[in-house]
């Protein structure tokens, strides 16, 4: 019985493995050991996972770690964990009874802040050993000390609690710099790969923003036929007021690398004309963006300057 810190430690792959946690590192470990024809049961105690990511994607998702033989058990709460000789037995409170050669526990992580002494500096922490802070500046309720990464929370990435450690720094000395962009890339390194930038569907409607959506398939592409995938998509939403991309999802191959596209053009304002306008390599999985666009491009209005009086001709 393991968890995330001494999963990396050991000896050899199991046979068969148990993850509790359906969360961003317990679907990476059971995703990656799937892929190594390891037997694995994932075991998520709510009827949902990463329900920060949009829905369309974690069906896709769901249907495809199934194929590839992950038993996903969703909805099931453990009651009872038993540790054998040759084996690690958990009761479900179902009545449902899984066995494996090793269990990876990985239904959350602690912030590592109790040895810190906070109280003596006037700070508290939440039920997880988390920090709040002004998201501008990083600066916690004590002015001068300043906190990021995990211990702040979500979204608790390498790669924002650099640009994070950036900010804070550059504040603390009074230094002039660049602020965070406002659309960071959300990748979870699972197979396959998922990643986010942006809106999900659920976010934009619970904000009543009027949208349009395009979807491409990664079987669509020539580099998709090529590569042999039956799997992975490119979700895209745009606003019906202003025609700007307002959230891009991907899963599938190469997803963590394809979203820094729509990173860009999200910084940048861009809309579903940028997609129509310009070329994508040929044949590549970036090409998807380009069909995504289109797909969405022919169910919205009209542009006002693409429109022709009548008797005109484009």
């Amino acid at each position: 019985i393991l968890d995330s810190d001494e999963f990396l430690e050991m000896a050899q792959i199991p046979r068969s493995l148990i993850v509790i946690g359906a969360g961003v590192i317990g679907v990476e470990y059971a995703t990656m050991f799937s892929a190594l024809d390891v037997k694995v049961t994932l075991i998520e105690p709510r009827e949902t996972f990463l329900d920060f990511i949009d829905k369309t994607l974690i069906q896709e998702f769901t249907h495809e770690i199934r194929e590839n033989g992950v038993d996903l058990r969703l909805g099931s709460a453990v009651a009872k964990i038993e540790d054998c000789d040759s084996h690690v037995e958990v009761a479900l409170e179902n009545g449902r009874h899984v066995r494996a050669e090793m269990l990876l526990f990985a239904a959350g992580r602690m912030g590592a802040t109790q040895r810190l002494g906070l109280d003596a500096a006037g700070l508290k922490t939440d039920h997880r050993g988390r920090l709040s802070v002004d998201r501008k500046s990083y600066q916690t309720d004590v002015p001068h000390i300043y906190a990021v990464g995990d211990v702040i929370g979500h979204p608790s990435l390498a790669s924002t609690s650099l640009q994070q450690g950036r900010v804070a720094a550059c504040h603390a000395l009074d230094t002039p710099s660049l602020p965070e962009s406002p659309w960071f890339p959300y990748g979870i390194y699972s197979v396959p790969e998922i990643s986010t930038c942006g809106m999900s569907e659920e976010e934009t409607q619970s904000r009543g923003i009027p949208y349009e959506v395009g979807i491409a398939r990664f079987r669509e592409t020539s580099r998709g036929h090529i590569m042999g995938l039956e799997h992975g998509m490119l979700k895209m939403l745009f606003s019906l007021k202003t025609r700007r991309v307002l959230g891009v999802q991907i899963v599938g191959e190469g997803a963590t690398e394809l979203i820094h596209i729509a990173q860009a053009v999200l910084n940048l304002k861009g809309t579903v004309d940028y997609f129509v306008q310009n070329t994508f390599n040929y044949p590549t999985l970036a090409e998807a963006y380009k069909i995504a666009g289109l797909d969405a491009f022919n169910r919205m209005p009209i542009p006002e300057e693409l429109k022709v009086s009548k008797g005109q001709s484009l």
